[in-house]
């Protein structure tokens, strides 16, 4: 398990954290913790939201639950990583990098993702805070056709 940095964790928003804040604005409490019990469920050892536990969810319908719109929100973060990780590389040290960045995502999370890459490429001077401000962004953009309504009946529908 990688340690995540802590001059990079400061700058990169909790995939997790962002969800639920945005989920539960306007369901009952109680379906808010369902909703916030499933996310931190499957949180790794490192607090993170890695985005390999979303690989059974898919990304289509309401029956699937809220977490559908979590699979959703983050559907852009690997590409965003990977773009961010390697600017000014090209050939096999491009591929190598995305490849790291992408496993770390997968497996650890986002913040782990950005310390490796920090780390391994010290002369870049990679900004970590640049990377959050996108993923926000691409967190925001994806979650802004999805109504309230359709949160909550997806969390109605999930507890059948």
């Amino acid at each position: 398990m990688l340690a995540v940095a802590p001059h990079v964790a400061e700058h990169i928003p909790d995939a997790g954290v962002y969800f639920v804040d945005w989920a539960i604005q306007d369901l009952p409490a109680d379906r808010a913790r369902e909703v916030e019990s499933a996310v931190n469920g499957r949180r790794c050892q490192n607090g993170w939201f890695p985005l390999e536990s979303l690989d059974s969810i898919g990304s289509r319908g309401y029956w699937r639950g809220p977490l559908t719109y979590l699979a959703r929100m983050t559907a852009d973060d690997t590409t965003i990583l990977q773009e961010w990780s390697t600017n000014g590389l090209g050939g096999d040290d491009e591929s190598r990098i995305e490849a790291t960045v992408n496993h770390l995502l997968c497996q650890q999370g986002h913040a782990a993702a950005a310390t490796w890459a920090v780390a391994v490429r010290p002369k870049t001077y990679l900004d970590a805070a640049l990377l959050g401000d996108r993923l926000a962004a691409a967190w925001e953009y994806n979650l802004g056709s999805i109504r309230s309504k359709d949160v909550a009946k997806s969390v109605r529908r999930w507890n059948r």
